[in-house]
């Protein structure tokens, strides 16, 4: 098999500089927005349990470079934005062609390393539980609708920047905190009431999984599973009931193994898996997902292509949803798409969100795909040595593409062109519904804090 390796040489110099894959700069009645490398974000996250409000203090350092008003994206809207120790304005604005909005620095900056502070307050999915003195909290996350990642709670890049954050938790009105925290971050306690998390380096605004609750509210299990890499995974799954969680351990390691045998070692230092109702479906974050029991398999294949080889931005969110969905329908090899064409990763750049077409139409490509590949051992084979060779990297769709036909030997423009980024044709009969990405109403996730 051959091992695709070409570009790999390119990230040595600075692995998470990823500008490049960022969309075009554009005009807007501000200025120039330009799109902005961040190095690092602290977020100081505080729960005031006498008033019930979190307010969060961001610091966030980012390179710039070109001149230019600074992007960056925040749901709620900030109460004080500071640059470069100066305070200054922002705006919500719309990207060209008005496919989202984000938020643009009224003062424009130079090219080099910037400062930036924010401060709002979260909303979204925290309760004060004030009999007992407690608090639930978490930063759900959806793939399917615009503006749905870290930025519904703290100011945040866009999904082509990799960067380091870390979340110190704060405590008020209490003398000592009673809490358990769930995560893929590092959690460090630092006093009675607060705890710092650092996040690993190579995450993107979908990739952090952040859920605080009341101690002992929910039930859990801590395991270890052995790695076909010899190393020992740490491994907990929790919900509210016991049975669900005894549920969940054995088929998190039987989806493991499966996973490792198909694609190689597990690409994160832990799994963590938070096992909620029947219907709610899943989200997939990096190694680590809240999901119910029937979609677990789907979203632990995620933190290998989602959350492991990650997409850059809208366009490319396909790609992880068209393998996952291959999968549950049982890995199938057609000669044909069944479709006569699609504009599926062929929308604006400024595009954000995953196209929910990629379950039918995506899953159908992929079969199409590993037809075309069985002389060079299939779709799977080329899957496994991509996922090896860009783990913990952000991709595009044209480097995809670019990949497979190094690894075939084949010319794939035609295919991409056609059913990629060609034009809706003969589609409807493959719109189908996935349960395993159910879109949950915002009671439907705080029921499940």
């Amino acid at each position: 098999m051959k091992i695709i390796g070409l570009v790999t040489v390119l990230f040595a110099a600075n692995v998470y500089a990823n500008l490049h894959l960022s969309p075009p700069d554009f005009d807007s009645a501000n200025g120039r927005a330009v799109f902005v490398d961040f190095k690092t974000a602290e977020y100081n996250i505080t729960y005031d349990t006498i008033n019930e409000v979190t307010t969060v203090k961001s610091k966030i350092t980012f390179e710039a470079k070109t001149e230019g008003k600074p992007l960056f994206d925040l749901v709620p809207c900030p109460d004080l934005v500071i640059l470069d120790g100066k305070k200054v304005k922002q705006n919500l604005i719309s990207f060209p062609g008005g496919v989202s909005k984000l938020r643009q620095v009224t003062t424009a900056v130079n090219p080099g390393i910037h400062t930036l502070e924010i401060e709002n307050i979260i909303d979204a999915n925290v309760i004060f539980h004030t009999d007992f003195g407690v608090v639930s909290s978490a930063f759900w996350i959806r793939d399917l609708k615009d503006r749905l990642f870290l930025e519904q709670y703290v100011p945040s890049n866009f999904e082509y920047d990799q960067y380091q954050m870390t979340f110190n938790v704060n405590f008020l009105g209490i003398e000592k905190a009673s809490q358990d925290f769930y995560t893929n971050g590092k959690v460090t306690k630092t006093s009675d009431v607060s705890w710092k998390i650092e996040f690993p380096e190579y995450f993107t605004v979908s990739c952090p999984f952040y859920h605080m609750t009341p101690k002992g509210w929910m039930k859990r299990l801590d395991f270890s599973y052995q790695s076909i890499s010899g190393r020992e995974i740490p491994m907990t799954v929790y919900s509210p009931w016991k049975r669900r969680t005894r549920k969940f351990k054995p088929e998190a390691l039987r989806v493991i193994k499966e996973l490792e045998a198909d694609y190689g070692p597990w690409g994160h230092d832990s799994f963590v898996g938070y096992g909620t109702m029947i219907g709610t479906g899943g989200m997939e974050h990096s190694g680590a997902t809240a999901t119910s029991f029937g979609a677990l398999d789907h979203e632990m294949l995620h933190s290998y292509f989602a959350k492991g080889v990650m997409p850059a931005n809208g366009n490319s969110g396909w790609i992880d949803e068209a393998i996952a969905s291959w999968r549950d329908k049982g890995y199938q090899r057609n000669p044909t798409t069944g479709f006569g064409g699609s504009d599926l990763g062929g929308q604006s750049v400024y595009k954000r969100n995953t196209d929910k077409r990629a379950y039918a139409l995506g899953a159908a490509f992929m079969a199409y795909l590993d037809y075309k590949l069985q002389d060079s051992g299939g779709l799977k084979a080329f899957l496994k040595g991509y996922f090896q060779t860009y783990k913990h990297q952000v991709i595009t769709e044209q480097h995809f593409k670019n990949n497979l036909e190094f690894f075939s030997g084949l010319n794939l423009d035609a295919d991409f062109g056609t059913y990629i980024w060609g034009t809706n044709s003969d589609t409807e009969h493959l719109h189908e519904t996935n349960l395993h990405h159910s879109a949950l109403t915002k009671d439907e996730l705080k029921s499940i804090l």
